[in-house]
């Protein structure tokens, strides 16, 4: 590996939530034409790296396991949706979720030693970004006044790449495994 690539350290959703959010990206699409995230598979994004060799890639991938190992599943529950003039709709959490997610996103964040290009502070469920003042709109009508309710557990983040123009690919799950860490013993460096 000699390129610099673009990665992205997310929460993905479990595949019947998926299936939900691809569901209203699509009802949006259709009522108001393509937009930016629109083939994007639901996710929260933690933060962003470039990584430009295998040897940081492996690094990276040694701290995300380190920190997963002493990660719990949580229960999260995302319940209303959020529209800005920014040209975003997407779906927020409720508050405790939001604390318990702040501090899970603080916590991998800063298990990652490398300088991040972005960092998500507040979590959320994107359906569609850069959309035109008509498609926000539409968003609005269609979404703002809908009852959404995905609950999930979550046990796992994801490391993914951009090599292209495309969309982010995972390439490797990090389950979080409840285990603590004892100062004596030493984890292993990959599961």
């Amino acid at each position: 590996m000699s390129d610099v690539y673009l990665y992205s350290v997310a929460i993905y959703l479990p595949e019947p939530k998926m299936g939900i959010v691809a569901g209203m990206k699509n009802q949006l699409a259709f009522k108001g034409g393509n937009y930016g995230s629109r083939n994007a598979k639901a996710h929260i994004t933690i933060c962003e790296l470039n990584i430009d060799t295998e040897r940081r890639l492996q690094l990276i991938k040694g701290q995300l396991y380190r920190v997963c190992v002493g990660l719990s599943p949580l229960n999260l529950v995302f319940d209303h949706f959020g529209a800005y003039d920014t040209g975003v709709i997407c779906i927020l959490p409720d508050k405790e979720s939001d604390v318990v997610l702040k501090e899970l996103m603080k916590n991998i964040r800063n298990a990652i030693k490398v300088r991040l290009l972005h960092k998500s502070f507040n979590p959320h469920i994107t359906i569609g970004r850069k959309l035109n003042g008509e498609q926000l709109s539409i968003a609005r009508d269609l979404f703002m006044s809908t009852k959404v309710d995905l609950n999930f557990i979550c046990d796992r983040i994801v490391l993914r790449v951009r090599k292209d123009k495309g969309q982010f690919e995972v390439i490797e799950e990090f389950i979080f495994q409840s285990k603590t860490q004892s100062s004596g013993g030493q984890l292993p460096m990959f599961n």
